[in-house]
């Protein structure tokens, strides 16, 4: 049966260049074997033929349901290295698991669950993997995993670091453990530690690939640019095939020699043709060396998939923004279709026309582009509709927002934003109607029972009501300024202010948004303490100049002239 092959020394730059090659079973201590059923059969046949037409989806799928039917160790040890190939981390996890339960000392189980946990963002649990694989004697990658954690919390970082310290003690010549720790200290700006560390890997391993790519990113990090080329240059003179240190020394060469750097990615490409960031990349370097035929020619390929295009026009309009040609710009996002690029696109676009063009000629452009892009007609009815509510123009927004939630009536953000427009037209029964439609749907959802509770107080006598919507937000989301303000707003109209101004001053404490500053100022003049509400509300309008809710506040309470 052909197996995906796979090794614990297999790091993070090689994994995605595993290759399905037939093998005979390597397992020695392999449980009793028995005759596969008919059906079974049948459906590794299908499994293997898949793989033959790298049709691995489908040979992942047959694998695993046949590692789960038959519990053979041969079927699940393939299942987990094709889900370890494919990424598909989950499953890797399932079959690695099933696989230590015959093996338990099998290092390239260890592998793959360390790695596919790593990859779930679980860089602890996988750290006793990993280091199961250094006490087997197979090749670890704790780099791999001190790159998830710099990502994650700091008690977790910290965790992590405790874990390394504990295996250098035992293990003091590991260089997958030192590169790991220089990974950590050049993160937190530890230059020189790092420096340190790196270069005793680099005396017992001159061409570590990952040792290198620390040391030159850590030179540069100190200024060091010299330096940091010419060990890039040696980098990848000793690893022609590393694809991000060579990636490293092409972006590094944009910035004193663009020629120099066109070669290098060019070389890339021909390394990894199927990289559209790349070739990305390239295309911008041709338009700033002025090789339009090839620009041009670049920009057609990355058309060739909606997503390469979209990401290639995105680049295009921020470089079209950068030189002031709007016109260009807008034209390349408008053409920025797809995610994750279509959001900002379409943000970028409504900014750049609202400040050439004005409201209306943005609204048809937005209207224009909503229909072409169905797919997308939602997000643009919100743009198109934030444009209305800042113009003012209540009715037309409540309509627009309606005619769209006729197509998806259970859009959270289309119902959101019609209540917004429902609280301005001061139709309470329609912001109700909106708002508790997302609540039925999601009991938890804060923000909506926030919004129904505040406006409830506003706009009704059901201080009751309201109040116990916005504890079960607050009850979600204890820290959330807004909701702590809602809270405090609804204690003041109830008439206990001592409680308001305490609850109030915490929100402000947490947040100066000028509507908790109105608040706020009004609790601390209700309770006598009418300088500070003073200071409260000048600090509000110095952040925000016309802010309608502190201007009304001083309107009601006759101070104007104050």
């Amino acid at each position: 049966m052909a197996l995906l092959c796979g090794c614990a020394s297999v790091g993070p730059e090689h994994e995605n260049e595993a290759t399905i090659v037939a093998s005979a079973d390597t397992q020695n201590n392999k449980p009793a074997t028995r005759a596969f059923p008919e059906d079974t059969f049948f459906d590794l046949l299908v499994a293997e033929m898949a793989l033959r037409y790298q049709d691995l989806d489908t040979a992942l799928d047959n694998y695993s349901y046949q590692a789960d039917k038959t519990g053979d160790l041969g079927v699940i040890t393939t299942a987990a290295r094709l889900a370890q190939y494919l990424n598909r981390d989950d499953v890797a996890q399932t079959y690695a698991l099933q696989w230590l339960k015959y093996e338990p000392e099998n290092a390239e189980a260890h592998y793959i669950l360390a790695s596919s946990l790593s990859r779930s963002q679980r860089p602890l649990d996988a750290f006793p993997h990993m280091t199961k694989v250094m006490e087997l004697g197979g090749e670890s990658n704790f780099a791999a995993l001190a790159a998830t954690v710099l990502s994650r919390t700091e008690d977790e970082q910290r965790d992590f670091l405790q874990l390394l310290n504990t295996q250098l003690e035992r293990h003091p010549g590991d260089n997958s453990l030192k590169i790991a720790k220089a990974l950590m200290l050049q993160y937190q700006k530890q230059e020189a530690a790092a420096l340190a560390l790196i270069q005793q890997v680099l005396s017992d391993e001159p061409d570590n690939p990952h040792a290198l790519l620390i040391e030159t990113r850590t030179l540069a990090q100190l200024g060091r640019d010299d330096e940091a080329l010419a060990r890039l240059r040696y980098a990848v003179d000793q690893n022609p095939n590393h694809k991000r240190l060579r990636h490293d020394l092409a972006r590094r060469l944009v910035k004193t020699d663009l020629f120099q750097a066109k070669a290098q990615y060019e070389l890339l490409l021909r390394q990894n043709p199927a990289d559209s960031d790349l070739l990305l990349e390239l295309m911008l370097i041709n338009r700033e060396l002025s090789n339009t035929s090839e620009a041009a020619k670049q920009l057609e390929s990355l058309s060739d998939t909606p997503a390469h295009s979209s990401r290639a026009h995105y680049v295009l309009g921020r470089l079209a923004e950068d030189d002031r040609n709007w016109q260009e710009a807008m034209a390349h996002y408008e053409q920025a279709t797809t995610e994750p690029e279509f959001v900002p696109a379409s943000q970028r676009l409504a900014s750049i026309s609202l400040s050439v063009d004005g409201a209306e000629k943005t609204l048809t452009r937005l209207q224009t582009l909503r229909e072409r892009l169905p797919e997308h007609a939602s997000l643009i009815a919100l743009l198109e509709a934030e444009i209305l509510r800042k113009e003012a123009q209540y009715q037309r927004g409540y309509d627009l927002l309606s005619k769209a939630l006729n197509n998806t009536p259970d859009d959270e953000q289309l119902r959101y934003a019609r209540s917004l427009f429902s609280e301005k037209l001061g139709d309470l029964s329609g912001l109700e109607m909106d708002l508790r439609h997302i609540i039925d749907r999601d009991p938890e959802n804060a923000a909506a029972l926030n919004a129904l509770g505040y406006s409830l107080a506003n706009l009704s006598s059901r201080l009751g009501e309201a109040e116990n919507f916005v504890k079960r937000a607050l009850a979600l989301e204890p820290e959330d300024p807004a909701i702590i303000d809602s809270y405090g707003w609804i204690l003041f109209l109830k008439g206990d202010i001592h409680s308001a101004v305490k609850v109030l001053e915490r929100a402000y404490n947490k947040s100066q948004d000028h509507e908790i500053a109105s608040h706020f100022g009004e609790a601390l003049w209700a309770s006598g303490d009418q300088q500070r509400a003073k200071t409260v509300w000048k600090a509000g309008l110095k952040d925000t100049p016309n802010s309608p809710i502190i201007y009304d506040t001083l309107r009601r309470l006759n101070l104007f002239n104050d």
